[in-house]
Order: structure tokens, then C-alpha cells, then sequence
């Protein structure tokens, strides 16, 4: 029981001694206040923000931004991922080109999306959909080619149609890693909300760390950086959470 008790308490040893690291450094002024702010003085501005509406209103925002993004690249990567695990010659057609793009980084393709869509919300929802979208990709057609063989000749034995064996033996075959491949897509389009805002955005997570960067406001910079963390674990908890109720029938799924 007594090790029960100590184990719950683990997860919350690092982040107490954190703060509590914080305050003594900040209290004792080993650094200036300009480089790290108090947490007092963080917490003041949370909760003008709060008080005032920013704080909500930017996490809206980037949370609108981030699941349009998000949601595309499942639909369009989990698509693609499939046809390219079944079918090796759209594989080879698409491969080269999906890897060349893969491997450039969001901020170096902000000047192009710039100007083939402007400085609107496509081009903040492109950024977040490309981040998301590669992760989920290479997952889905992991998951597909992963698919034991011997499925297929027992279905073609049992006179299973191509649909029914897509749907009820490589789809759900291959769900454990496309789990894996969204719980990547969705932190990689969750970092990218702010490469994203950095286009000509005046509201949002990221918009109020560039703000705060610019204004030598580290508290500012400290909140946005602390809500994406947050939010981002939150997320992620959620699939996790979903992942464990849809593979329960799975062994080595824990409950």
C-alpha cells in the first residue's frame, strides 16, 4: 500500500522541484528578471490575461488552427498510407517526392506558402496540415505492410471480399500504428502553431510568444510556452486514452 502511495507521488517530484528551483533563483536574483521572470510575476499575468480574455481567446485560436490542420493530414495520410501500404507501384511513384518534401523543416517553407496563398489562415492551417501530415503517413503504411501475410491466404480461402478483408482484418491490423503515427502527427502539428503564427497573425499561442519576444516580455513568452505544453499533454492523453478503448481487444493494451 505504502508503495502504491509513493508511486503516485512520482510524476509530481520533478515538476516541485522545478518550480521550487525557479523561485530561488528568481528570489535570490542569480538571474536577471529580464532573462527569467518570477513565477509570481507569471502568475499575475496569467491571470490579467485571464481576467481580460487573451488568455482564452488565444488558446481558441491556436487550437481552431492546430485541429484543421490536424484533421486533414488524418484524412489525406491515413488515405495515402494505405493505398501506398497495399499497392508497392504507387509507393515507388509517390516515395521520392513525399520524402524530398518531408525533410524540409515548416519555417523554410513559410516564404513559398506566403506567396502562392497569401497571409490568411490557409497558409497558418498549410504549415500545421504538411507537420502532422508525414508522421501519419509513414505510420499508416508501416501498419499496412506489417499485416501478416497468412491474413490474406486465409481470407481468400474463407471467400472474404477485398473490401470486407480491408475493413476487418488489415484495417484493424493495422491500427496500432496508425495510433502511433496520429499521436506523432498530432504533437508535430501542435509545435507547428507557431511557425504557423508567425505569418502575419495578431492572435494565438504562438503570435503571444513572438509578441513577447519582441516586447522583452519573458512572463509573456513563459505563459505561451506553458499553455502549448499543457495543452499538448492534454492532447495526447486523450488519444492515448482513445487508443486504449478502441485496441482493448489488443494484448499488451493496458486498461
Amino acid at each position: 500500500m505504502k508503495k502504491i502511495r509513493i508511486r503516485n507521488f512520482i510524476p509530481i517530484i520533478l515538476p516541485v522541484l522545478f518550480i521550487t528551483s525557479w523561485f530561488y533563483i528568481t528570489e535570490k536574483q542569480l538571474i536577471a528578471a529580464y532573462l527569467i521572470p518570477s513565477p509570481l510575476v507569471v502568475f499575475d499575468t496569467i491571470v490579467q490575461f485571464m481576467n481580460d480574455g487573451t488568455l482564452y481567446g488565444d488558446t481558441w485560436i491556436s487550437l481552431s488552427r492546430m485541429l484543421q490542420g490536424f484533421v486533414a493530414a488524418i484524412i489525406v495520410g491515413v488515405s495515402f498510407g494505405i493505398i501506398m501500404g497495399l499497392y508497392a507501384r504507387v509507393d515507388h511513384l509517390f516515395a521520392g517526392v513525399f520524402n524530398a518534401i518531408r525533410v524540409i523543416p515548416p519555417l523554410a517553407w513559410i516564404p513559398i506558402i506566403i506567396l502562392w496563398f497569401g497571409i490568411g489562415e490557409t497558409s497558418k492551417i498549410i504549415i500545421i496540415f504538411k507537420s502532422a501530415f508525414f508522421p501519419i503517413l509513414l505510420n499508416t503504411i508501416q501498419g499496412i505492410e506489417g499485416v501478416p501475410k497468412g491474413y490474406l491466404e486465409v481470407s481468400k480461402l474463407m471467400g472474404v471480399s477485398k473490401s470486407r478483408y480491408l475493413f476487418r482484418v488489415i484495417l484493424p491490423a493495422a491500427l496500432p500504428a496508425i495510433f502511433v503515427g496520429l499521436r506523432l502527427g498530432l504533437g508535430a502539428a501542435w509545435m507547428a502553431v507557431v511557425a504557423a503564427e508567425l505569418i502575419a497573425s495578431d492572435s494565438g499561442l504562438g503570435y503571444r510568444i513572438t509578441q513577447g519576444r519582441e516586447l522583452s516580455q519573458p512572463d509573456v513568452m513563459v505563459i505561451g510556452m506553458v499553455m502549448i505544453g499543457l495543452i499538448g499533454v492534454t492532447m495526447d492523453a486523450l488519444i492515448k486514452l482513445i487508443q486504449t478503448r478502441v485496441l482493448s481487444w489488443q494484448p499488451g493494451i493496458k486498461s
